[in-house]
């Protein structure tokens, strides 16, 4: 499944972009992991990355708690092989599902000033920006399947 990152034995990484955007805000997980999440932010150069840092504001909420501010969690900057950095989080939720379990996780990403995201609007072919008045929104419901 496309929002698996990496999965040792005791944990698993759900990717909550590629879960919100790519698989409809569903992901399925082996039971008995522990529901690590995953967040990542790329551009392509070590500036662009840390200005995002400098700026983002990053909250999760579990099963409908009140909201986690886990905008320091983001780790260091790290090259791609191909050039453009990133810097990935990890937040441990300690949560562990068994068969048919779910856990619903709702966030948001939002920035106090402009950042160009790294990436090219395909439509225009000009560079895309991320703006403080449209935060992203996360959504990812994790099931635990036999």
């Amino acid at each position: 499944s496309g929002c698996q990152g990496s999965h040792m034995a005791e944990e698993i990484v759900v990717r909550l972009f590629p879960c919100t955007f790519a698989e409809g805000g569903e992901c399925t997980v082996p039971a008995g992991s522990r529901i690590v999440l995953g967040l990542g932010w790329a551009a392509k150069n070590r500036g662009l990355v840390q200005d995002f840092l400098n700026t983002q504001a990053t909250t999760i909420s579990i099963n409908g708690a009140a909201p986690i501010d886990i905008s320091d969690s983001y780790g260091a900057l790290e090259p791609f092989p191909d050039g453009g950095f990133a810097s990935f989080l990890r937040h441990d939720t300690g949560v562990t599902l068994s068969v048919g379990e779910s856990l619903q996780v709702d966030g948001t990403v939002a920035v106090s000033h402009v950042v160009p995201d790294g990436l090219v609007d395909e439509q225009t072919h000009r560079q895309a920006f991320f703006r403080p008045e449209e935060p992203l929104e996360i959504h990812c419901r994790i099931t635990a399947s036999p």
